[in-house]
């Protein structure tokens, strides 16, 4: 079982692109330069990034390259998300942890308790989950790689369109909620699929929330939307709990 670290980091929804979105050069630019520390990439980390499609990749191949370089230096955990999957098929990724969707929440620990990390899109609806599974059936991928040249412009345009509809203040305010039965509907799904003691942690993204709640005597944090507030976590212990201190990149 991994055990969180001390001064590990936590990073969730970058959703970057080298043409539209540009987040994270700068921070692993940086990271490179830090002493050795665990690393924890919540997913959507890319706003597209998908093992097979090779545009995704040439299109990202700047950043991709500096990730490679801190997986050379740092412990790396990368969470599959809806945006970036198929992670274990790209050859920058060798050194990295990649955990797929199926492999999510990874059970982790720290001081005696239990944490359960996931990117969020887990325990949804039935016909969710059997579209991410299509989604990544290989067959299915480089069928849609033949007409690469008419769908990718547009999955981009989309993506980029989406993106600056997430910037807006309508969109933070919609989705950066603290709304407690949404995140007590999150912690009985985890509750309902797995055997949870008594004030494990859950942590993830996918929602952009940014909060922290309790209930249940499950302790929950939602990762914030780093596209939006260039923010990212670090670990830090207390009084044998857990704390995510947000640091402002």
């Amino acid at each position: 079982m991994i055990t969180i670290q001390e001064n590990a980091i936590f990073i969730a929804d970058a959703h970057h692109h080298s043409l539209y979105q540009n987040t994270l050069d700068s921070i692993f630019k940086e990271l490179l330069e830090s002493q050795r520390r665990q690393i924890f990439l919540m997913g959507d980390i890319f706003d597209f990034l998908v093992g097979y499609v090779e545009q995704s990749l040439k299109d990202n191949q700047k950043t991709l390259e500096l990730l490679e370089q801190l997986s050379f230096k740092h412990e790396i955990y990368y969470f599959e998300g809806n945006h970036d999957f198929l992670l274990s098929t790209i050859p920058y990724f060798k050194n990295i942890h990649c955990i797929p969707l199926e492999s999510q929440p990874l059970c982790c620990q720290f001081n005696e308790k239990e944490a359960y990390l996931a990117h969020g899109d887990i325990f949804l609806s039935w016909y969710y989950k059997l579209f991410t599974i299509l989604l990544r059936q290989k067959f299915l991928i480089k069928f849609l790689n033949i007409f690469s040249f008419f769908l990718y412009p547009r999955i981009l345009q989309y993506l980029q369109n989406k993106n600056q509809l997430k910037n807006k203040s309508k969109y933070v305010k919609k989705y950066h909620t603290n709304d407690d039965k949404m995140v007590l509907s999150r912690i009985e799904n985890y509750i309902k699929n797995l055997t949870m003691p008594s004030d494990s942690y859950v942590i993830e993204g996918h929602f952009h929330w940014g909060i922290n709640a309790r209930f249940h005597c499950v302790n929950y944090i939602g990762l914030p939307f780093f596209a939006c507030k260039k923010n990212y976590f670090v670990v830090e212990y207390a009084n044998y709990c857990l704390s995510l201190i947000e640091k402002e990149f």
